[in-house]
């Protein structure tokens, strides 16, 4: 082991110690409670800022995230046009940062559908949406 991460670990080591575990955990358990309450604000945002004021599904919220991740991307990435081998190459090779990019939005920034489904649940329990009476899995914002 190199000296330079025995010195990093000593000094993780300490901080611990000084700190205390329980500590950390409670940090990273508000963490967690911060991110779940900015996606419930972002998800209250895109039912208050429909004009219509239409009934969502929990699907249409996720693909309303999907959409925001790939709507800054040119028709070029998504439609190749090579008829070559070199010009297929250029191809991929210039789709590599916006494939990063991707990936990084979907694994870090993109819900997933059980997510989205029991935050717009939580949201209606807590009286901030209306449910559909025929078809529960519709809501609404509440007015």
């Amino acid at each position: 082991m190199s000296p330079l991460i025995r010195q990093v670990f000593h000094v993780i080591h300490v901080v611990l110690t000084f700190i205390g575990g329980t500590a950390v955990l409670g940090f990273i358990g508000w963490l967690y409670k911060r991110r779940q309450e900015n996606f419930e604000d972002r998800v209250l945002g895109m039912f208050a800022h429909d004009e219509s004021q239409q009934w969502r599904t929990a699907d249409g919220i996720h693909n309303d995230y999907l959409k925001q991740n790939l709507k800054d991307v040119p028709a070029w990435v998504i439609f190749p046009t090579h008829t070559n081998w070199r010009t297929g190459l250029k191809w991929r090779l210039r789709t590599v940062p916006y494939q990063a990019r991707h990936f990084w939005r979907m694994m870090f920034f993109m819900p997933n559908e059980k997510k989205v489904e029991k935050t717009v649940l939580s949201l209606w329990k807590r009286g901030l949406l209306l449910r559909d009476r025929a078809k529960p899995k519709y809501y609404r914002l509440k007015l």
